[in-house]
């Protein structure tokens, strides 16, 4: 890791938090969308309905994102990152069921 990604993870870490959910939900929604309008294959219902977790926890990253770069308030980034760890949690219930 570079200088400047160590620093950024140890001085903002629920801004590095958000970022990694970024980047695994963005490729993980653009794989399904390959999947499905490229390759042709139809989601099962329950496919469908995991997507919702990414749909919730990817503009939530996006507005930590934001709100770090800003200067807000460390408890409603932790409360915004919350929600994104509990919409995962639902996906992985989700996912076992």
């Amino acid at each position: 890791m570079t200088t400047r990604t160590s620093d950024f993870m140890r001085n903002s870490p629920l801004a590095a938090a958000a970022a990694v959910v970024l980047a695994i939900g963005v490729a993980a929604i653009l794989g399904a969308f390959f999947f499905q309008f490229v390759l042709g294959l139809r989601p099962c219902p329950l496919c469908l309905e995991q997507r919702v977790a990414y749909y919730v926890a990817i503009p939530f990253a996006i507005l930590v994102l934001l709100g770090s770069s800003v200067g807000s308030s460390r408890k409603v980034l932790a409360g915004a990152m919350a929600l994104v760890a509990l919409a995962m949690a639902w996906n992985a219930g989700l996912g076992v069921y």
